[in-house]
């Protein structure tokens, strides 16, 4: 599971003054890591972790912006999902991608059996809110899923109101794979992309007001 722009000093098990008493969990009955280094941006970021390479070595050093053209690992990189699916597991990504999206740089090209979420940034949520958006002739950005071997698909418009909802649908389909798979005794691996603490922030309704933080 990765989380945008969650802080190291942001969980409780770390010191952080806001309640996470589920992770703090996980952190009690596994291992919790002190060291903590990171990429300074998305896409990097999400490159490291499926490559295990620096990303200078695949190109992908920084967020690409849009109407900067093609981006993302190259077809010919070779990511976890890839050693995984080689290795007989069934493969799955859930949330955000960020890694390319273009056929051919998805992550149903990249090891991946299936995904669901979105391609690129979640800023993108916010797009046709703008006053202006309609006037670029910039395509409304899409919720997005895929199998391998088949073009993938756009499910919904990524707009403010999908976006109070997307976390709870990556969720839903993660849970579903874990248990469809650990029913057949297949082994698999699931990578969970989520889109939360990113900007523009849109809550679920249910959970709406009920930080105590406002």
């Amino acid at each position: 599971m990765l989380v945008d722009n969650l802080g190291w000093g942001d969980l409780g098990c770390y010191g952080g003054s806001a309640p996470t008493p589920r992770l703090d969990a996980l952190a009690n009955e596994g291992i919790r890591f002190k060291n903590y280094n990171v990429e300074a941006q998305c896409t990097p970021t999400h490159s490291a972790c499926l490559t295990g390479r620096m990303p200078i070595r695949s190109g992908t050093v920084s967020v690409p912006l849009p109407g900067q053209g093609h981006y993302g690992l190259s077809p010919w990189e070779f990511t976890l999902a890839e050693l995984l699916s080689d290795a007989g597991y069934a493969t799955a990504l859930y949330g955000k991608w960020h890694l390319g999206d273009v056929e051919g740089r998805l992550p149903t090209d990249q090891g991946f059996d299936e995904w669901y979420g979105i391609k690129n940034t979640t800023d993108e949520a916010g797009y046709t809110s703008y006053p202006m958006f309609h006037e670029t002739g910039y395509p409304a950005p899409q919720i997005w899923e895929g199998v391998k071997g088949s073009p993938s698909q756009p499910v919904e418009e990524y707009n403010l109101e999908s976006r109070a909802l997307i976390e709870e649908q990556i969720t839903k389909r993660t849970v579903e794979f874990i248990q469809r798979n650990a029913a057949s005794e297949q082994p698999f691996f699931t990578y969970v992309g989520f889109t939360h603490i990113h900007p523009p922030f849109h809550h679920h309704p249910d959970f709406k007001g009920k930080s105590g933080g406002g």
